[in-house]
């Protein structure tokens, strides 16, 4: 089993929950940025050339060389630092909101999807799990579409997720119905942005190349005539994680028409795109997002 396989297995999880819960932040910190370094080194493993990839085309393709290496390690060790940080406060709520700067954007979020339904979409930067069950915490309910057939991490992950207010369920034609249910109920569906999904039928464009990224929400946010939110969790220099939320955006055009989905996934993701480029080493995304694509 390799580092990927186990971090995400029941046993892993288990693991990173009972360290992170027992040591302070700066060891916790300091065990990320060496875990980071041994990780970064291994230049052949999936993660890393992912990573490697979705720094490099993130840059506009400009990084290379020392640069694009020391990106590679720092976008590492912010991941560890996320997971410390979502992992050492599972069981006190109060504890998690308090590492969440409460701003107009975060009240405003709340107020807005409350009016009606919305598609929400997270893009994996920042500390977006510590941040989306601070949401829930506040009384923020949605259906989040999470990965279909979830491992024992996954599970596990979302447990903890649930405890918190949101509710997981992983993508099935039975969930996606719900879903369709929930919107025309007038409630918010949760789902991701940038993970990609193998084998994708259409491949909108990001940061300037056809990606193997979702179109759910475009399709789910069409049939029900929502907006949709692209939302984020940036970290500031205090330490704080801080919502980020794009204004509602209608899709516009018909849903059996692929290249208006397409736009409208492309205009989402160019969202994405501004959120990424204020932190791209905050883009904690493990995966490849362009798998025909590598870095130098």
């Amino acid at each position: 089993m390799d580092f990927q396989s186990f971090s995400n297995s029941r046993l892993g999880i288990g693991l990173a929950l009972a360290v992170s819960r027992a040591m302070p932040p700066a060891l916790g910190y300091r065990i990320a940025r060496s875990g980071a370094r041994r990780l970064a080194a291994d230049t052949d493993s999936y993660m890393t050339r992912s990573i490697r990839t979705n720094q490099w085309m993130a840059s506009g393709r400009t990084l290379e060389g020392a640069a694009l290496d020391e990106a590679v390690r720092a976008t590492l060790e912010m991941s560890g630092r996320f997971l410390y940080d979502i992992y050492h406060l599972p069981s006190n709520p109060q504890a998690l909101l308090r590492r969440v700067a409460v701003t107009d954007v975060f009240e405003r979020f709340l107020a807005e999807t409350s009016k009606g339904p919305h598609v929400v979409v997270g893009v994996h930067l920042g500390n977006f799990d510590l941040v989306g069950q601070s949401l829930g915490i506040s009384g923020w309910r949605a259906q989040v579409l999470s990965v279909a057939d979830p491992n024992g991490g996954y599970q596990w992950q979302n447990e903890m997720r649930a405890r918190n207010g949101l509710e997981m369920t992983p993508v099935t034609i039975e969930s996606l119905k719900r879903a369709a249910r929930r919107l025309a109920d007038g409630g918010t569906v949760l789902t991701g942005i940038d993970r990609p999904l193998p084998g994708a039928e259409l491949h909108p464009r990001f940061f300037g190349a056809p990606a193997d990224v979702p179109v759910l929400h475009v399709r789910l946010a069409m049939r029900a005539q929502a907006p949709v939110i692209v939302i984020s969790a940036l970290q500031r220099e205090d330490g704080l994680y801080e919502l980020q939320a794009s204004k509602p955006m209608m899709m516009s055009g018909s849903v059996k028409n692929q290249d208006d989905v397409v736009r409208n996934a492309e205009t989402a993701l160019a969202v994405a795109e501004e959120f990424i480029s204020r932190a791209p080493r905050q883009w904690a995304m493990p995966h490849a997002v362009w798998p025909d694509i590598q870095a130098p």
